[in-house]
This record gives structure tokens, sequence and C-alpha cells, in this order.
């Protein structure tokens, strides 16, 4: 039976295979990136099927970072649970000596 190894987003679970992963892109993060997307619908056969013209491309014009999001009060919760996952997180690897309580505070 085939295998391979997938890693799982801390956040939301969703795994991806680790071949397809590009490392170096974890080093890269702005507060200005926009986090809560809105996406065009457009037509295709369904997830994993790309046709040209198809799929569903962010409108970058409609995009909110988190602090965008945290001023409007309809998306703020959503900031609050992405601060309490984080939060969790960086606990867990502070308990498990992953993180030194200096690398924060640099």
């Amino acid at each position: 039976m085939a295998q391979q190894k997938e890693l799982a987003c801390i956040f939301c679970g969703r795994s991806k295979p680790l071949k397809a992963i590009d490392l170096d892109k974890f080093e890269n993060w702005s507060i200005d990136w926009a986090v809560l997307q809105t996406r065009e619908i457009l037509p295709g056969p369904g997830r994993g099927k790309r046709i040209k013209g198809g799929g569903f491309p962010a409108i970058k014009t409609e995009g909110l970072s988190i602090l965008d999001m945290l001023e409007d009060e309809e998306y703020a919760k959503y900031v609050e649970a992405i601060k309490n996952r984080l939060i969790k997180i960086v606990k867990a690897y502070l308990e498990a000596g992953i993180i030194k309580p200096s690398e924060i505070l640099d």
C-alpha cells in the first residue's frame, strides 16, 4: 500500500504533502496580509480539477488584514479566536522547550 507523509496546519488541521511544502514561505509573514479574503467563484468541475478560467481567485481589493478585521465588529471575533489559538500553540511550544521565552520578547 502506498503512503505519503503530510503536514497538518496547527491552526486549521488542513494537511499538505511534505514534498509540496516550501519551508522558505514559513519565514514570510506580515501583519498587513489579507487574512480575510473574498474570492470569486468561477466555473469548474470541482475540487482539485483545474480548468483554464476556473477556480476561486482572490479579489485583491477586498481582502482584510488582522488589523482591519479588528476594527470591524463583524470580524473582531475571528481575530480573537486566531489570537486564542496562537496563544495555545505558543504555550505548548514553551512547555515542550521548542520556544524559549527570550525568543518571544526579541
